[in-house]
C-alpha cells in the first residue's frame, strides 16, 4: 500500500528540515491507513495492536512543501506480533528514509497481548497479496 504527505511547515524544524519525530507520525498514519483499509472500517477500536518496537534509518533530508510517498508492506507474522516495513521516498524517487515497526496483536478488553490469529493472517496476506515473509 503506498500513500503521499505533503510536508507541511509545522514539522519543519529549527535547521530547516524535516524533523526525525515527524517520521514517527507519518508512520503512524500509514498504519491507520494500512489497517481501516485492510477492515473496511474507520473505527479505532478495530485497530487491535500496540507498537512494541520502532526503527528508522534517515537517508536524506527533507523540506517544508515536498510530497512524501510512504510504502507499508507487514513483512513477518509471529505468534502474537507482526513487522510493519516502510520505504519513504520524495515524490516516488529519491529514497528518503527506511523504517519497521513491530506490533503486538492487543486485547482492549483485557488490556493483554493475545495471539495473531488464523483469521488476522489470512486477512494481511489477502490485503497483501502474497504471503508475508
Amino acid at each position: 500500500m503506498k500513500l503521499t504527505v505533503e510536508v507541511p511547515y509545522g514539522d519543519i524544524d529549527a535547521m530547516g528540515h524535516l524533523n526525525n519525530v515527524a517520521y514517527l507520525k507519518y508512520l503512524e498514519t500509514a498504519r491507520q491507513k494500512y489497517w481501516m483499509a485492510m477492515l473496511g472500517s474507520t473505527d479505532f477500536w478495530d485497530v487491535d495492536f500496540v507498537v512494541a518496537h520502532a526503527e528508522i534509518d534517515y537517508r536524506s533530508s527533507v523540506s517544508m512543501g515536498e510530497v512524501l510517498e510512504i510504502e507499508i508492506h507487514v513483512t513477518r507474522m509471529g505468534s502474537s506480533s507482526f513487522d510493519f516495513t516502510y520505504i519513504v521516498r520524495r515524490g516516488g524517487g529519491d529514497l528518503v528514509a527506511e523504517a519497521k515497526t513491530t506490533q503486538v496483536s492487543f486485547d482492549w478488553k483485557s488490556r493483554a497481548k493475545k495471539p495473531l490469529s488464523a483469521e488476522r493472517r489470512r486477512q494481511i496476506e489477502d490485503f497483501e497479496g502474497r504471503g508475508a515473509q
